[in-house]
């Protein structure tokens, strides 16, 4: 017989059956297991046999239904033989029924009955009486009925967060209240959007009521939710000072936990979410703000249109605080935009220098942009209106050629004169020398030659030494040379007379000069300076121009040939150097295999002093290309831009004029008196030489914004020799430690050129360098100021007190202040500059009582959002 499966459901009930059927000794069969009971039918008492509970399960039905099969009872008796008529009597458990409450044994001994089940599910009992016997127990398993009843543990659930799951529990009964086991379907009613089903869960998403039924066969419940988000409440935002596109994290109560849920806005502008709970929200501030203020500003959390907030300090511009004399360079380009000039404390006047630069190296690239502002607290909606009206127009660089009697004396309108005749000079140099960075970059450095021609005579038995096959010239000789410029393989043959033959230099005039003959006086004088002055110099300050002279076989002099072809074929031009006279004639054969430079005769309209005056300066700025060239093919290195090139040929010439009394020396914040204005009176017999550097950079600051010290910005413009030569002297005047070693070795360069020489001579980036530059051209010397950084100083020269003396001695032609500024009070404005140049800048100021912050925003062109990438901005306050 099989073993009662006891149901926890009914564990009494299995109890009081084992107990009963090991107390009695009748068999009970099912009626399929009749044939498997043995025995007489007579009734017999029965010991019981084990201590172990043995009994027959009759069958599982749903709770009130009947089972399939009668409960059959076998009665026997001491014969082991069945007993016919014994009465049996039937009582079932948890209100179960039989078809009859007593039977009668039939003739095989076997009584039997139909039992229908309880309505409690579990293991239920029917229990055999037999008079004088034990009671016999049959069990039967009693299954729930199908569902009627879906119970929920609550009938409402408020929840409070966004992002939340809805907490609830379902039970599923049948009629009789029996535990069901089947799931109950779970689906969401009505069209609110309050709620959102995310598998078997539902998640609050929005303020609102909405219903949940849940559904077991015909049976179903509702439960009602109502989504009710708290108000949230902000308690602390870090960091302590907000800026735009920067991370905050701001802590409180009733958030989210759901980042979509959640609205965060920063003075207005939303944030970027990225990571809530109920206490805290992670998020990145947007980068679209204007430029304001820097105050407190609401940083506010709503939730289901409920909000709160807190206010922070909040940043968008970049916040200059600065003392008198004190400077400020923006170059991050993240923080150029907008700029706060904070109001210094207590009620007083200010002003500032504004440079706006552009960081760009490309000579002929400009940017437009505007410049916006708008001032705070008690300047706020105040319009600032302009301070010199005079400068605020459209300045064009002046023309000397074009003005007439602006000087009585009349060596000074020689000046003017020489300065209208290198406008058209100094231009057409620059392209020369791009011609020559380009056969340097072709054919490399013929030092290589010369060694290997050296090599092969030394082995021909002839002297190792190329000097032994030249005969130097002498004075007197007449010799032929070739006039090279735009080729290097066919030039003009000239004949040429010696007329000065000195230690470090040969004169020639070209035999065929309109006063070929008349002029040795001058050339005599200036082959004698050359050889007493501009030569010891050069070697000691900026390099030798005899540095390939050994290994071309040369005799260690600088060959000087002043021609008519310079005159005729090349106006405009007064002098210049082949790069093709370094090259053996096996590379090109018509190089003089020397150290040569060109330069103009006189002409008509001159008196031989008046043109050895303007050519000394001449003498020594192509002395200097000498130097270049030689040096840059002596040590394999490409020759340098053509901007730096010439402006350290203006230099050579500065250097040149420090060699006159009260000339000027290295940080000596020389003026004018002693040196330009000697110059322009010639008291002494001195040329022209500083006085075309501060007259060409008075007409670089006078058109700013659209000039470049790196290159022409336009043809027929070479301010940049002057603006050049400024940077530079800036430069040496900031960061050399020994003037004359650091120009040698900008001079001699190496792999970089141009601005990357520059500023690997001095440690600083090209874009600090203009910022502080820009800033140095505007307050330099400026009366009754003090920069609070020596790098907004010019310490070789008083650039004001220069500019004063030319205005005073030219004043129709220069005024003694010729930056180019645009000067504004505080307050709202908005000024375009349509084309700012690479590499310059352009000015402004802002003066008045200064009763709050005020604001400078850069834009683009046409007042663009976003400013072009390369400019930046330096700010100086002078008062």
């Amino acid at each position: 017989m099989a073993p009662i499966a006891c149901n926890p459901n009914s564990y009494s009930a299995a109890r009081r059956f084992g107990r009963a059927m090991r107390a009695v000794g009748v068999m009970a069969c099912g009626l399929g297991m009749l044939q498997a009971c043995s025995g007489s039918d007579a009734i017999a008492p029965i010991s019981p046999i084990s201590s172990t509970p043995v009994g027959q399960i009759a069958g599982t039905a749903i709770v009130g239904t009947t089972l399939d099969a009668p409960v059959r009872l076998a009665v026997t008796g001491s014969d082991q033989q069945r007993v016919v008529g014994a009465r049996v009597f039937w009582t079932a458990s948890d209100g179960g029924k039989v078809s009859s409450a007593e039977t009668i044994t039939d003739g095989n001994g076997v009584a039997s009955v139909r039992w229908t089940l309880g309505t409690v599910a579990g293991l239920q009992s029917l229990t055999a009486h037999v008079a004088g016997l034990p009671p016999v127990y049959f069990g039967a398993n009693a299954t729930a009925d199908r569902a009627a009843v879906v119970r929920l543990s609550t009938d409402i659930v408020r929840v409070t967060l966004l992002g939340d799951t809805v907490q609830f529990s379902t039970t599923v009964a049948d009629r009789y209240g029996n535990a069901v086991t089947a799931p109950a379907t779970l689906s969401l009613e009505g069209g609110s959007d309050a709620l959102v089903a995310a598998g078997s869960q539902f998640i609050a998403r929005n303020r609102g009521t909405a219903f949940i039924r849940a559904t077991v066969d015909t049976a179903s419940s509702r439960l009602t939710v109502l989504v009710d988000p708290a108000t949230p409440v902000v308690m602390r935002v870090s960091p302590d000072t907000l800026v735009p596109g920067a991370s905050v994290v701001i802590e409180g109560s009733g958030f989210a936990l759901i980042p979509s849920a959640v609205d965060v806005t920063v003075a207005g502008v939303k944030a970027t979410i990225i990571k809530v709970s109920a206490s805290r929200i992670e998020a990145v501030l947007a980068t679209t703000y204007g430029c304001l203020a820097t105050t407190t500003r609401p940083v506010k959390v709503t939730i289901a249109a409920a909000s709160g907030e807190l206010t922070t300090p909040f940043r968008t511009a970049t916040r200059i605080a600065l003392a008198r004399g004190e400077s400020a360079n923006i170059l991050d380009p993240g923080q150029v935009r907008c700029t706060e000039l904070v109001a210094p404390s207590g009620a007083t006047n200010a002003k500032y220098v504004v440079a706006v630069i552009n960081t760009s190296v490309t000579a002929a690239a400009t940017s437009g942009f505007e410049l916006r502002g708008a001032g705070a607290g008690a300047m706020a909606g105040q319009t600032a209106t302009p301070r010199l009206a005079a400068q605020m127009a459209s300045i064009t660089a002046p023309s000397y050629a074009t003005i007439q009697g602006v000087a009585a004396n009349a060596r000074a309108s020689k000046a003017i004169a020489q300065l209208a005749a290198e406008e058209k000079q100094e231009a057409a140099h620059d392209n020369y020398l791009d011609s020559q960075r380009a056969i340097n970059a072709r054919y490399g450095s013929p030092v290589p030659t010369w060694r290997a021609l050296a090599k092969m005579k030394a082995m021909n038995g002839v002297a190792a030494s190329l000097a032994s096959a030249r005969v130097p010239m002498s004075l007197g000789d007449t010799v032929t040379m070739k006039a090279l410029y735009g080729s290097c393989t066919s030039g003009r043959d000239i004949r040429a007379r010696v007329v000065y033959a000195g230690a470090k230099s040969v004169v020639l005039e070209d035999v065929a000069s309109p006063r070929a003959g008349t002029m040795d006086e001058q050339y005599r004088l200036i082959g004698d300076e050359y050889d007493r002055v501009q030569y010891p110099m050069m070697v000691a300050k900026v390099g030798d121009p005899l540095i390939m002279n050994a290994a071309m076989g040369g005799d260690g002099r600088v060959t000087m040939l002043f021609t008519r072809y310079v005159n005729d074929s090349l106006p405009g031009i007064a002098g210049y150097v082949s790069a093709c006279n370094f090259y053996p004639k096996g590379t090109f054969a018509a190089s003089n295999e020397d150290d040569v430079f060109y330069a103009r005769v006189a002409n008509a309209a001159e008196s031989p002093s008046d043109w050895r005056r303007s050519l000394r300066g001449t003498v020594i700025h192509e002395s200097k290309h000498l130097v270049s060239f030689a040096t840059r093919f002596f040590y394999g290195t490409p020759f340098e831009e053509s901007w730096l090139e010439e402006s350290l040929g203006r230099v050579a010439e500065e250097l040149y004029s420090r060699t006159f009394a009260d000339g000027g020396s290295w940080k000596g914040n020389i003026g004018y008196q002693t040196t330009v204005r000697c110059e322009v009176y010639q008291c002494d017999d001195r040329p022209l030489m500083m006085w075309k550097h501060f007259s060409v950079l008075h007409q670089y600051m006078r058109g700013v914004d659209t000039l470049t010290p790196i290159g022409a910005a336009a043809s027929g413009d070479f301010t940049f020799y002057a603006s050049g030569w400024s940077l530079v002297r800036w430069a040496a005047d900031q960061y050399a430690g020994d003037e004359a070693t650091w120009i040698k070795d900008i001079v001699r360069g190496g792999q970089l050129t141009g601005l990357s020489n520059l500023a690997q001579r001095t440690g600083r980036p090209a874009g600090e360098m203009l910022a502080d530059w820009a800033l140095a051209n505007a307050v330099d010397d400026l009366a009754g100021f003090t920069p609070a950084r020596r790098e907004l100083t010019f310490p070789s020269w008083n650039v004001a007190d220069v500019f004063a003396g030319l205005a005073g001695t030219y004043p129709a032609l220069f005024v003694a202040s010729p930056l180019r500024a645009r000067a504004m009070s505080f307050g709202s404005f908005s000024l375009p500059v349509a084309k700012l140049r690479a590499f310059s800048s352009s000015y402004f100021s802002f003066e008045g009582a200064q009763t709050g912050s005020q604001l400078l925003e850069l834009r683009g062109e046409n007042g663009a959002a976003v400013p072009p990438a390369s400019l930046r901005v330096a700010v100086v306050r002078v008062e």
